[in-house]
């Protein structure tokens, strides 16, 4: 067989990319058809309720939901991927094997959207539907797997001098949700990450600034809102000064009403003013705004706040209502409390063990409201906030092109790799440099890596090995989890400590947070190490692999970087700085105690 030069492979993928975007735009446009001007008036009530109601789908699931969409009970989507749910698929894989099922990923997942669009092409309306993504990098892998391409996070693109490469990325984004027919964007995250033990923001947020953050978010809407893309800015009035997780329950901020207003909420201001389409509440109480209530349910927050004082007049969408802090609550009693919260985007879904309950919950929440909407008590639901509601999601509909049969088209998707590369070379920051310590040099042959990492990051942490081998560097490598049992430290502690004596140096991967409570077994690991290193007169660098938050705990660390979220480029750009082939030239966006 006839080899095929580099050159040949990369024109197969261009080709392969242009007919799979190709294809995804035919059949989309049999799928959405021209519908004409429809309003909410023309809607039967419960087709009204289902234009407001968002159930989760996962990728190869969709017949759950043939009812549903041919009765026009949902409005459309937020879809996830079902394979970070296996709990073998990581360790039984190879990094090769788990690419490739990510690629298998992409194309059922094309396959789930069009069906459902197909089906929505065949309901009384054929209203088409909405499908919405979480795409984020850092800590958020969900997108990975559905074969979406790896988005920089937030923070690495906050760390960069030039904002203009944050248009570049959010652009890159949306062409790569349309590419595989998704339309809807929940984000960019405008969360102020005012608080270091914030476990759920991190890396995901701009920063730590409010006006930093605004700004560029803004520049976000606008690059996504250019391909017609809906924005939706999250999570309002901002989770950022939390130090629980939302979805695992309750979280709340004590802060002031004026601090919350200077330090997070204004922060939403430049997106409102540049006509962002859609803004996602949290599951934060803020006791400032209404005490003892979720923002999410609260109308002093939405209504108030968020509707009358900042005149925003877009699509008001809960975040996940399958989440911790709200969950307790029945499906009746939570629709009802969103609703009059004033919601028009219900995220409406079954708890991640039994997707094919989601259905049922549509189906529920309009049994409920058609049975109550006479009722003349005002905390129930009335016909007319329902109605309002499914108008706000169809004028939206018809912003995106969708009625009118013209879907935003799909644009072409390659210059994503770039922007990626030169957000890594803008982004990655050296935090401490020690000249004794970098570059690594030519008598420095044998390097030992130790990367505490989800296993999802394989390859792009292989890169690193890969790169410093091709520079004649021996590399022994170790791959730890994040979570280390207490009965496995020692285990790993050997394979160290071995690894190190056969070594010149040592380079540290860590995926902590900012307490070392949350991961003693790394914390304890890795400061071994940089003592050991230390003792044998080895260099030692480290790298911050998501949150920069971990970098205090390490003191002792005299060169230290920060990747922000690994990927390929990322990772590449931070062993360039290593060998002495590149300076960094992020900034780090946020103060750490260094």
């Amino acid at each position: 067989m006839k080899k095929i030069g580099i050159i040949g492979l990369l024109c197969l993928a261009i080709t392969a990319g242009a007919v799979e975007t190709l294809a995804v735009q035919q059949r989309l446009k049999k799928a959405i058809q021209p519908r004409g001007d429809v309003r909410a008036e023309d809607l039967t009530l419960r087709e009204q309720i289902g234009q407001t109601i968002m159930p989760r789908v996962f990728v190869g699931q969709q017949d759950y939901f043939k009812e549903a969409v041919l009765r026009g009970e949902v409005t459309g989507f937020f879809i996830k991927s079902a394979l970070p749910f296996d709990p073998h698929f990581l360790t039984d894989n190879s990094s090769e094997q788990v690419q490739q099922q990510f690629a298998k990923e992409r194309q059922e997942l094309i396959k789930t959207i069009q069906d459902l669009q197909t089906w929505a092409s065949q309901s009384r309306h054929k209203i088409p539907l909405l499908f919405a993504v979480d795409y984020e990098g850092g800590q958020i892998t969900s997108p990975m797997y559905m074969g979406l391409k790896q988005m920089p996070s937030n923070m690495l693109l906050g760390a960069a001098e030039d904002e203009s490469i944050i248009t570049q990325a959010y652009d890159a984004q949306a062409k790569e949700l349309l590419s595989v027919g998704a339309n809807v964007a929940f984000g960019p995250v405008t969360d102020v990450n005012s608080n270091p033990q914030n476990p759920i923001i991190q890396a995901r947020s701009f920063g730590e600034n409010a006006a930093d953050v605004g700004r560029k978010a803004a520049l976000a809407v606008r690059a996504l809102q250019a391909n017609r893309v809906p924005a939706f800015n999250k999570h309002f009035p901002g989770h950022g000064d939390t130090a629980t997780d939302t979805h695992k329950g309750e979280t709340h901020t004590d802060l002031k009403r004026a601090d919350l207003w200077n330090s997070h909420v204004s922060a939403f201001l430049p997106s409102i003013a540049a006509g962002v389409k859609g803004i996602m509440s949290a599951h934060v109480m803020y006791k400032s705004l209404d005490e003892g209530v979720n923002a999410s349910l609260s109308p002093k927050v939405l209504k108030d706040l968020l509707q009358t004082k900042l005149k925003f007049d877009g699509v008001i969408a809960t975040d996940g209502l399958d989440m911790g802090a709200v969950n307790g609550l029945s499906v009746e009693e939570v629709v009802r409390r969103a609703y009059k919260a004033g919601n028009h985007l219900l995220l409406l879904t079954s708890g991640v063990d039994k997707p094919q309950d989601a259905p049922l919950y549509a189906r529920r929440a309009a049994d409920f409201v058609t049975e109550h909407i006479q009722d003349e008590n005002t905390e129930h639901v009335s016909a007319q906030e329902i109605e309002n509601a499914a108008q706000k999601v169809i004028e939206l509909k018809k912003w995106m092109g969708l009625l009118d049969g013209k879907p935003a088209a799909i644009g072409n998707s390659k210059l994503f790799d770039r922007m990626a590369r030169r957000a890594a070379e803008e982004g990655v920051t050296l935090v401490r440099g020690h000249e004794k310590t970098l570059p690594l040099q030519q008598k420095q042959s044998r390097v030992c890596t130790v990367f505490f990492a989800n296993l999802v990051f394989q390859k792009q942490l292989g890169q690193l090995n890969a790169l410093l081998r091709k520079n004649k560097k021996q590399v022994q490598n170790i791959f730890a989890p994040v979570l280390i049992a207490e009965e496995e430290e020692s285990y790993y502690a050997n394979q160290i400590k071995t690894c190190l004596e056969n070594a010149d140096a040592v380079i540290i991967g860590t995926s902590g947070f900012a307490k070392k409570e949350s991961m003693p077994g790394q914390y304890k690991l890795v400061t071994q190490t940089l003592d050991q290193a230390a003792a044998q007169q080895k260099k030692a660098i480290l790298i911050s692999l998501v949150s920069p938050y971990d970098i205090p705990l390490y003191p002792q660390a005299a060169t230290v970087m920060a990747l922000y979220g690994p990927t390929v480029d990322t990772v590449e750009v931070a062993t360039e700085i290593i060998l002495g082939k590149r300076v960094a030239k992020g900034k780090l966006p946020v103060e750490l105690p260094l």
